[in-house]
């Protein structure tokens, strides 16, 4: 089976990326919060997200989010403090957290303090049963087609009833935390943000390629809409490419 997101869209710049997104991010708080009157977001970590988060948390888009009724989640924590340089956390607090008027309450950040990462993922699974479905879930993608912390052949992949799982990541030496396809599948959006032409190789292999089902990025296929947000130097050059936003 192929896969194909339920929209391809893509940006002419770094630039645009990140404002395109950061305005699609306000328009459907702002829908679930007159809907719902509440948005609830799981982020994602790395270093694009971080320019996405700084450009939310801007002048320009400041005034436009409903940051009190959207709630900040996480899609996945490495095992470190949250005062590590490695913490998604630490990130997203830097460039979004400390900048925009969000209550403390409305942030929900993985455990990292516990026994060991098995019990911090049991402690965030019960956070994350408060949520009956996501209103977007911010992804990336890694070299290897893996996302949040689903890489390739670990065990976190088969997880058929936990919402959130411990996984040890060989390559890495090093323990995390991340929600499962049970929550990202029942998500109502994903968005998958993918910038720079370091992506160019992976995303030809997930998008057109035959063999794209290794890849645990394929097995994300939510209920609600999939989409795939780049910049034009992320998509393959050698193929034809889609129109611009």
């Amino acid at each position: 089976m192929t896969y194909k997101p339920d929209q391809l869209l893509i940006s002419e710049t770094t630039e645009s990326l990140f404002l395109d997104v950061a305005s699609s991010i306000c328009d459907i708080a702002n829908i679930c919060v007159r809907k719902n009157g509440i948005f609830n977001l799981a982020l994602a970590g790395g270093s694009t997200p971080e320019k996405l988060y700084s450009t939310l948390s801007s002048a320009s888009y400041i005034d436009k989010m409903p940051w009190q009724f959207s709630h900040f989640y996480f899609g996945d924590e490495r095992m470190v403090t949250h005062d590590h340089a490695d913490s998604n956390y630490l990130m997203a607090k830097r460039t979004l957290f400390d900048r925009a008027p969000i209550p403390a309450q409305n942030i929900h950040p993985v455990p990292t303090d516990c026994i060991d990462a098995k019990t911090c993922a049991e402690q965030y699974a019960a956070s994350v049963s408060h949520v009956d479905s996501f209103d977007m879930i911010l992804l990336g993608m890694g070299d290897d087609g893996h996302t949040a912390s689903l890489f390739p052949q670990t065990g976190i992949l088969d997880e058929k009833i936990k919402k959130v799982a411990a996984v040890y990541v060989e390559k890495m030496n090093s323990w995390r935390i991340s929600m499962t396809y049970q929550v990202l599948n029942d998500a109502q959006r994903v968005l998958v943000l993918i910038q720079g032409e370091k992506k160019q190789a992976i995303v030809k292999n997930v998008l057109y390629g035959d063999n794209s089902t290794q890849y645990p990025i394929t097995a994300v296929r939510p209920a609600g809409k999939l989409i795939w947000h780049m910049d034009r130097a992320a998509h393959p050059a050698d193929l034809k490419k889609p129109p611009s936003l």
